[in-house]
């Protein structure tokens, strides 16, 4: 029987698993995908990434295309609605967050929303993790994954040819979906409300300007046929997407969704009888109409041995607030830096760790808010809602922040909100390292432009024994106001820091620790302060480094 031996095998070719491999591409690590469809399904599912997750794209060169693709043409103008049906008076109308303006008052990222149908985001995330060297498989379902020793064994089968074949891997990533059964194989229960209830979406056109009455719509929550209807623009003119509670046990299948139930809903929805309906395909088989859950869990871990979860086999997210999606890309780009430091030989195991720690309590942070909020837009009592803290919408994309055995130097107490708004973000250990206008050789740029691939020390003007210990230490290091220039004039204040201070950044853009001095009684402190914090960090052995003077 043929065999491949990748370092790691994802299974799964949504975003989060495609993110996975384009990630760990990234980072020189060659991934297996495979996904049992033939192909990316050419359905637009989610329909926006915030600018947090458009960073990582960023850092991996896809920006550009990702802008480029976009499929929404939304305006700061855009409202959201919520009323009996389109026509009639609102019970609430205001504006949704502006996705072509930059995250936040503040300025606080480089990058804007990007509001992009999955269908293409999958396509352009599938294309780069192959130009980086990933091997994406589609048509290819596995059969059996066990742990063995000191990796994974798997059994696939490609779909055309039926021929079978094992994958020997060290280390595997179930990115399988919702219903994933590697997370039931390995026996990890999702925990929280579970079912919220079942939705039934299908594209039509129609010309809705009558009931709009120059109004622009973002988003629209109405209460005809029945409350939970949400009606969106699509990709084209006069093109929408309508979603109608669905109750499997009780209704008729998908397939009975005829042309003429779904005019009928379209008509009620809008409060029309009279409107013009046409009914799209949605698929490329002629299916019109999709049938979807909505769920609210969190996997109770996010690990099994070699195996780990990512993705909405990890978690499943309302999508209200579009925040699944960019939980999931977020969950592959924290696991990527580790198994290369892993596989490399940076770092120990112990490291792996720390991706449950993180991520985990990101998820149930950002579970909540989607429930708050779709509980606010909808007027439905939700499980786990009441009481809930409502948390600024920048600081659930920006400000959450990772407590792990990886951050050093976070001697701060474990209460306080679960997310800080970015104006609060000072690069305390554990939080995103924050945007700041920089130049370099003549060319502007953001700080976080400086993180993605090793490790970085980011120094500040006068910071110049850490910057000799960083590099002494192999480090890629950058000191403001040498290699770097404080274009914005505002990076010490944005970083929090003294003129003589300084931050380690990690590969995924967090802060790993920070000293906000010097501090350096002795020439040699510097280099021995870094060699702990990157034990520590890297879960490794330190290593005396070699005392060299600090002095120029």
């Amino acid at each position: 029987m043929d065999e491949a031996t990748p370092p790691v095998l994802i299974v799964g070719g949504g975003l989060a698993g495609l993110s996975a491999a384009a990630f760990l591409a990234s980072h020189g690590v060659r991934a297996l995908l495979v996904e049992r469809r033939a192909g990316p399904l050419a359905h637009p599912r989610a329909r926006a990434v915030n600018p947090r997750t458009v960073e990582l794209l960023r850092g991996i060169g896809l920006e550009p295309a990702v802008m480029d693709a976009c499929t929404y043409s939304d305006s700061p103008d855009s409202l959201l609605i919520r009323a009996e049906s389109l026509s009639a008076p609102p019970l609430h109308e205001g504006p949704l967050a502006d996705p072509a303006a930059g995250a936040g008052d503040d300025g606080a990222s480089p990058c804007r929303w990007a509001p992009i149908g999955q269908d293409r985001l999958e396509a352009l995330v599938a294309a780069r993790a192959v130009e980086l060297g990933a091997d994406v498989r589609y048509g290819t379902t596995l059969l059996e994954l066990r742990e063995s020793g000191e990796g994974v064994n798997a059994l696939v089968a490609e779909a055309g040819t039926g021929r079978k074949y094992t994958v020997r891997a060290s280390y595997a990533v179930a990115a399988d979906g919702n219903r994933s059964p590697i997370r039931r194989a390995l026996g990890i229960p999702m925990e929280g409300p579970g079912s919220l209830g079942h939705t039934a979406t299908f594209v039509f056109t129609a010309d809705l300007d009558g009931a709009l009455r120059g109004r622009r719509l973002g988003i629209g929550h109405v209460d005809r046929p029945e409350p939970g209807t949400v009606l969106l623009p699509h990709d084209g003119a006069g093109a929408w997407v309508l979603s109608v509670p669905y109750r499997p046990a009780e209704d008729v299948p998908p397939s009975g969704f005829t042309d003429e139930r779904c005019v009928a809903t379209v008509r009620e929805a809008v409060g029309d009888p009279g409107l013009e309906v046409t009914v799209a395909d949605q698929l490329a088989d002629g299916v019109k109409v999709l049938a979807w859950e909505i769920g609210a869990q969190v996997a109770a871990r996010f690990r099994g041995g070699r195996v780990f979860l990512a993705g909405d086999s990890a978690h499943v997210i309302p999508p209200t607030g579009a925040l699944g999606a960019s939980l999931g890309i977020q969950d592959a780009h924290n696991l990527a830096w580790r198994l290369a430091a892993v596989l490399g030989g940076r770092a120990g195991p112990g490291l792996l760790d720390g991706y449950e720690a993180e991520r985990r309590p990101t998820a149930l942070m950002t579970l909540r808010q989607a429930m708050v909020q779709m509980s606010r837009r909808t007027g439905k009592a939700l499980p786990q809602v009441a009481g809930a803290e409502v948390l600024d919408y920048d600081a659930v994309v920006f400000g959450y922040r990772y407590r792990s055995a990886d951050i050093a130097g976070d001697d701060s107490p474990d209460e306080g909100p679960p997310a800080w708004s970015p104006r609060e973000l000072r690069a305390q250990p554990g939080t995103r390292a924050p945007h700041a206008e920089l130049t370099r050789d003549g060319r502007a740029l953001s700080a976080i432009d400086l993180f993605g691939r090793g490790f970085v020390l980011l120094a500040a003007a006068k910071a110049g024994e850490w910057a000799r210990a960083g590099r002494a230490a192999g480090l890629t290091v950058h000191q403001v106001e040498h290699d770097v220039l404080d274009a914005g004039g505002d990076f010490h204040e944005r970083y929090g820091l003294r003129p003589d201070g300084a931050v380690l950044v990690r590969p995924d853009g967090f802060v790993a620790w920070r000293s906000d001095t010097a501090a350096t009684p002795h020439d040699d402190e510097p280099p021995r302060v870094l060699a702990r914090v990157l034990a520590r960090v890297l879960h490794r052995p330190a290593r005396a480094p070699e005392v060299r003077p600090c002095a120029s």
